[in-house]
């Protein structure tokens, strides 16, 4: 399966090279470790009786699920000055590097969904048992589907050879989030918090729609977060933007030539900030870096504008960082906006002819240079974060994930 992916996923090449600490993983290298994940993967869909694109999610999942320990992996002295192997944020950086590559492959957009999600959430499963289960685990449930993401850690578990006590860690920690999924009602629910927002949109009739996705927004993050127990307590909050108006604010995300500009023409009598357009203006075109401090002044004056308006704002720029977007995102919620991350999802080989058809060419090197430095939007970035692919389908990035 490596060999297929490799031209999509250059990283594979990698891992075969790429270490791993004895302690944890005697079996060897990254590639030795992901061989064997895979094979316990298959077992384990066998078991479940997986099928279709749940069974080929959790496969690909399991071949994918460490590839960015070849962007992360160092060596860094423990407590007791023993040097390890350490790989940090090594799922996200993973998900970061596959969002947008795999889109080459010709697998389905909704597949690659999942296998994200899987990725991403791989070594989250104790971070979602050591606070609050109420809240940590139906806040996981909405990041990957936890039937899947068990059987994944499970297969990681076995996958390793560790020395010491530690063996069955990964395996203990998926049959505690299991358990307690079930019985928080969340293990295989569709939509997590599908009562919480029901009992939000029962406290606001005759809200407009994009009322409710502020008091859901919010709610969501709040409740998360802990700031608030109850729907009631969403609903509140947001009587104030009910009685005065409030802005709105769209971030577009993605690479150039993945159609951001088109997202944005769908957005009618918004007021567009678009980073080309300024660039254009106040330098010698639309690619002129020499000019971004101007640009990015202007910018931000006219967001805070618009925002102070009660506009609807969109934010035409790559946002490809996530550090780019909060500063956005963060202005926007000042201002009591409801805030859109609109990605637009499309492969780099479409992109690229987009690009190669238009007046003003951007470099090749710019381009991959694009695809490197991408993070992919995470869930909470924004009120609302939806994937937007070329087809015209649009995903939420917690929208129900295919469990059969």
């Amino acid at each position: 399966m490596s060999g297929e992916l490799t031209s999509f996923v250059p990283l594979l090449a990698q891992l075969p090279e790429t270490r791993q600490d004895a302690q944890w993983h005697a079996e060897g290298s990254v590639a030795a470790h992901s061989a064997l994940v895979v094979r316990w993967a298959h077992e384990l869909a066998d078991g479940a009786d997986l099928r279709g694109e749940a069974r080929a999610a959790l496969i690909l999942a399991a071949a994918l699920h460490d590839v960015g320990k070849a962007l992360t992996t160092r060596d860094v002295p423990d407590e007791g000055g023993v040097v390890r192997v350490r790989s940090p944020q090594h799922a996200r950086r993973g998900r970061d590097a596959l969002s947008f590559r795999l889109l080459d492959s010709g697998l389905p957009p909704s597949l690659i969904r999942t296998v994200l999600a899987l990725v991403a959430a791989h070594h989250s499963l104790h971070r979602a048992l050591d606070g609050t289960l109420e809240r940590g685990v139906p806040a996981l449930a909405r990041r990957a589907p936890l039937p899947l993401l068990t059987l994944l850690a499970r297969a990681d578990a076995h996958g390793r050879v560790v020395r010491g006590a530690d063996a069955r860690v990964g395996e203990d920690t998926a049959d505690l989030l299991e358990l307690a999924a079930r019985e928080l009602g969340v293990w295989d629910a569709p939509e997590p918090l599908a009562d919480f927002r029901a009992q939000v949109r029962s406290l606001l009739p005759g809200a407009d729609d994009d009322l409710l996705a502020l008091a859901l927004g919010r709610g969501v993050a709040d409740w998360e977060a802990g700031v608030i127990h109850t729907p009631h307590e969403a609903a509140q909050r947001v009587q104030a933007a009910a009685r005065q108006g409030f802005p709105r604010l769209t971030v577009l995300c993605g690479p150039s030539g993945s159609g951001k500009s088109t997202l944005a023409a769908q957005l009618s009598g918004a007021r567009v900030i678009s980073l080309d357009a300024l660039r254009a203006q106040l330098g010698r075109g639309a690619q002129d870096q020499r000019v971004n401090g101007q640009v990015l002044q202007a910018a931000r004056e006219a967001l805070r504008e618009g925002l102070r308006r009660r506009e609807h704002v969109v934010w035409d720029a790559t946002s490809l960082r996530r550090d780019q977007r909060a500063q956005v995102l963060g202005l926007g919620h000042d201002y009591g906006a409801l805030t859109r991350l609109w990605v637009a999802w499309t492969s780099p080989g479409v992109a690229a002819q987009r690009n190669a058809a238009r007046a003003r060419v951007v470099p090749g090197a710019v381009l991959a240079n694009q695809l490197r430095m991408l993070e992919f939007p995470d869930l909470g970035e924004a009120h609302e974060v939806t994937l937007h692919a070329p087809g015209g389908d649009v995903w939420t990035l917690d929208s129900p994930f295919p469990l059969s």
